[in-house]
């Protein structure tokens, strides 16, 4: 999962930091850039470790574009994920594309851990959240929790991208730039 093509720069860090206005702990790569090469979506290693005890976090994949997480952010409080659950549930074909792509975050997340991450994880009893909740740590694949953990995922696939992100495209036209 994780390769050298996720490489990051000194650069790339203090403008992660700039545009979340924090310092991220736990970056281990760029999964997505835009068009000037920054940083859109970074990937986190789904256990940190403070120097004392293992904290689970089970969004691999973080959206850090300022200008799309404002565009994202409106869409929600206008009732997207509401909009974008119910096409889902009207097409059997979509949902299974999308309950897929829950279970591919899933692998993906727990495959980035290392055997002594897996371990922790284990003992902490942490391996549900880590190794089957889906996108940004939704218990039940059928629904979304978080456009910005969607769009993240769709951003990191590339041209694969996700449904639900290849949904949005459809559904919002012009409110959001994907």
């Amino acid at each position: 999962m994780y390769t050298e093509s996720y490489r990051f720069s000194d650069e790339d860090l203090q403008y992660i930091s700039d545009a979340l206005g924090r310092r991220p702990v736990g970056v281990i790569g760029v999964a997505a850039r835009n068009d000037l090469l920054q940083p859109t979506v970074i990937i986190n290693l789904p256990m940190n470790h403070d120097g004392q005890r293992w904290n689970p976090f089970p969004t691999l994949y973080w959206l850090v574009d300022p200008a799309l997480s404002t565009q994202l952010s409106e869409l929600e409080r206008r009732g997207a994920i509401g909009e974008l659950e119910q096409a889902l549930q009207d097409d059997e074909t979509l949902m299974q594309q999308h309950l897929a792509d829950n279970r591919d975050y899933a692998r993906s997340r727990w495959a980035v851990l290392n055997n002594q991450e897996q371990a922790a994880a284990r003992q902490m009893n942490v391996t549900e959240v880590l190794e089957y909740s889906g996108i940004g740590g939704v218990a039940n694949h059928a629904t979304l929790k978080c456009l910005h953990a969607q769009v993240a995922y769709h951003l990191a696939k590339h041209e694969a991208g996700s449904t639900v992100g290849k949904l949005i495209k459809r559904m919002y036209p012009g409110r959001v730039e994907l």
